[in-house]
């Protein structure tokens, strides 16, 4: 097979990153570019839920920028794709006249002990002087304890679908190191929205 775009069953998770496109990229030698006509869209995924909700988050991002794209559950409906040969998978994809290609995963998650509180500060009290009610200040300390933090690294490939004849068709490919999101919804159109911006503005596609 030429066009190389393997899928296995893992979880994918869409997490926050405050900056505004993708931190760690590579582009194929010689990759200058160009306008794509069809996308298809894929995230892998152990639920066919969070796979729909995900890819439709990217499909969004693209079309918004005028990008034609589509999500994957058309083209591969059953959840185990994995089960697919690679040749059906590359059929699949260039019958349906798709000349490029996004796969978004999870290729780590790590998890440590974060240690918050142990600060101090002053709480003010009221007391009695005399007749009168006095303010005064005692020194307090927080409690301190530790909480797991869990750092995710998502990959996105980007795949050249007109270029299958080659031996290897990624063009490019992004990842990102993503900690403890606080709504997967809402994290998903924010990775979304990053990687979006990424692939316009470094001309990865071209409008």
């Amino acid at each position: 097979m030429k066009l190389r775009v393997t899928l296995s069953l893992v979880t994918f998770v869409f997490l926050f990153s405050c900056t505004s496109t993708m931190k760690y990229t590579w582009t194929s030698d010689g990759y200058e570019g160009r306008k794509y006509q069809k996308i298809l869209v894929i995230a892998e995924s152990r639920t066919q839920q969070g796979r729909m909700n995900a890819e439709n988050a990217i499909v969004d991002a693209l079309t918004k920028e005028g990008v034609t794209a589509t999500n994957s559950l058309s083209v591969f409906p059953q959840l185990k794709v994995h089960e697919l040969s690679e040749d059906e998978i590359e059929n699949r994809i260039l019958s349906g006249g798709y000349d490029g290609v996004l796969v978004t995963s999870l290729v780590d998650a790590k998890t440590r002990e974060v240690r918050e509180g142990g600060g101090t500060y002053y709480q003010p009290v009221a007391y009695p002087y005399g007749r009168r009610i006095r303010t005064g200040y005692v020194h307090m300390q927080e409690p301190e304890y530790y909480r797991p933090e869990t750092t995710y690294v998502l990959e996105t490939q980007f795949f050249d679908a007109a270029d299958h004849a080659t031996k290897e068709s990624v063009v490019w490919s992004g990842q990102s190191e993503l900690t403890d999101p606080s709504s997967a919804e809402s994290a998903a159109k924010s990775y979304s929205k990053k990687l979006v911006k990424t692939l316009l503005e470094t001309g990865v596609i071209k409008l």
